[in-house]
């Protein structure tokens, strides 16, 4: 039996819903082939083992906390002065969402410590974490984006005017004012006319130092799809329209709405053809390009002419396993697929050399 870790919370805005995450991947993984931890992280970063976390969300858990030692996959609990090995990893689950684990932060933790991982890798997760590197690297590898201005903290505290001046002389109004970081639409707003962009761009800066805003399409639809796989082995799941009477899906209408939560999305998606087969195709070629693994969703705008990629979440909400159901798959389908392509990966990463013999040390001037 393999032990497993289920990695979730963190120092994130996006805490809570990766909780929720946690929960339903607890729920669904396969208890009888696999023995799992679930870990919390806490909002310091702190380690815990929450054992009766399933189901118990609200509840009072109890926590022990843990730690991993660099160079091993021992997972040790330690209380007061006394350390003691609780389980040796096989895999970890990351149900991580923003900063501080869907960012490559964990993950290179876990990798320092030999442990595979169901996400991509460090480098992968931390340029789709960041939607300003994200839509230059789309752009450069020609993928459709709307147009975008992006700045940090400092430069509009410094030359604020002359920012929302180009904003609105190079994009125009109605613009969408995003940090550049997060999630969940924590942060994120429309801004109709200058005083409104000020407005936004001052919410989304309490949230990140750097800010994105792009220009804002009218009569359009949100298309989502989604990867699930390693290297060739590739899964393109179906796709899905999310619904909703405002411009974009708020956190409250993600999250807090339980009314229109049923609503809220058509899936499949109600789109022709050709559409379809360009979406999916996009899809596979995003997750290619970008050398990403696991499940990973890629959020789109479709409008009368055009397809624009809008986002790649490498670890999306409950895992996006609800967009393979006409794939035939499970949520424990979907979590089996993910601790096979993390071992896939992990085996391949073992196997390259990382060490190399030579001399430079025995030179005579190596302490001048």
């Amino acid at each position: 039996m393999k032990n497993v870790l289920v990695l979730f919370g963190g120092k994130s805005s996006e805490h809570d819903i990766s909780l929720i995450t946690a929960n339903l991947c607890l729920n669904a993984i396969d208890e009888e082939e696999y023995k799992i931890f679930p870990i919390l992280v806490n909002k310091n970063n702190e380690w815990f083992y929450v054992k009766n976390f399933k189901n118990n969300i609200m509840g009072e858990f109890k926590k022990e906390k843990v730690f991993l030692n660099f160079g091993s996959n021992v997972l040790y609990l330690k209380k007061g002065l006394i350390c003691k090995k609780l389980v040796d990893v096989d895999c970890a689950i990351l149900c991580h969402h923003g900063l501080n684990g869907e960012d490559g932060t964990i993950q290179s933790v876990l990798k320092l410590c030999n442990i595979p991982f169901s996400s991509s890798g460090v480098l992968e997760s931390a340029i789709t974490m960041d939607k300003v590197i994200m839509k230059q690297l789309l752009k450069s590898n020609n993928f459709n984006v709307v147009n975008y201005y992006n700045f940090n903290k400092t430069e509009f505290k410094e030359n604020n005017i002359n920012i929302i001046k180009e904003i609105s002389t190079k994009l125009g109004f109605p613009v969408i004012i995003k940090p550049a970081n997060l999630g969940s639409s924590i942060g994120i707003n429309i801004a109709k006319n200058k005083k409104e962009l000020y407005d936004a761009i001052n919410i989304a800066l309490e949230f990140d130092n750097k800010i994105l805003v792009e220009e804002a399409k009218t009569n359009f639809k949100e298309i989502n799809c989604a990867c699930l796989g390693v290297n060739n082995d590739i899964l393109v799941s179906s796709l899905e329209e999310p619904i909703n009477w405002k411009n974009f899906l708020t956190f409250k209408d993600k999250y807090e709405n339980s009314n229109v939560k049923i609503k809220n999305k058509i899936y499949p998606a109600k789109v022709n053809k050709d559409i379809e087969k360009k979406i999916k195709e996009t899809t596979k070629n995003i997750f290619k390009t970008f050398n990403l693994s696991g499940v990973v969703r890629i959020d789109y705008i479709l409008t009368e002419n055009d397809i624009f990629v809008n986002e790649i979440n490498s670890i999306p909400g409950s895992l996006a396993y609800y967009l393979f159901e006409k794939e035939g798959l499970t949520f424990s389908d979907v979590i089996n697929k993910l601790i096979k392509c993390a071992e896939v990966k992990f085996n391949e990463e073992q196997n390259l050399t990382y060490a190399y013999e030579s001399n430079v040390l025995n030179q005579k001037n190596i302490n001048k």
